[in-house]
């Protein structure tokens, strides 16, 4: 069962995030735009293909496994999650609530600090960074359903 308290709902996708604040539990969303100063979006540079190595001496070559967009998106992910266990702190949130693609979501949650880890309450695998609050709301409210199922 989710206590109430404070939830901090993260909208994310690997390039850009919207923050929310829910004072209590299944109540009303508050964007919270002044929390993300100094996140900036993840631009994929134009042009961008996977790197590839050729080694001075010998026929090999060493190719990069990673193509740049997902190396960016990754890193833009990992800050961000830094940035979220500064804002839960100074902002006294009791839960987090995380809903974002099902790629973003898994980088997102594999690099929360542990205690921050523990806050997530609910996580919701689809991308809603574009919809409007009120379908955020109740996609989080649907989510939360699911969770307690």
């Amino acid at each position: 069962m989710i206590e109430d308290g404070r939830t901090l709902v993260v909208l994310a996708d690997g390039r850009r995030v919207r923050l929310f604040e829910e004072a209590r539990l299944a109540g009303p969303l508050h964007e919270q735009v002044a929390w993300l100063k100094g996140v900036a979006p993840f631009e994929q540079p134009a042009g961008t293909q996977r790197v590839t190595v050729h080694a001075r001496a010998g026929g090999s070559t060493h190719a990069s496994h990673e193509p740049p967009r997902d190396k960016g998106e990754r890193q833009f992910l990992t800050d961000l999650a830094e940035h979220l266990e500064q804002v839960v702190r100074d902002h006294k949130f009791d839960h987090l609530a995380i809903i974002a693609p099902p790629r973003a979501l898994g980088v997102l949650r594999k690099a929360l600090p542990s205690a921050l880890a523990k806050k997530v309450t609910v996580s919701d695998p689809h991308d809603r960074l574009d919809e409007p609050v009120a379908e955020v709301q109740e996609h989080l409210r649907a989510a939360r359903l699911r969770a307690a199922g």
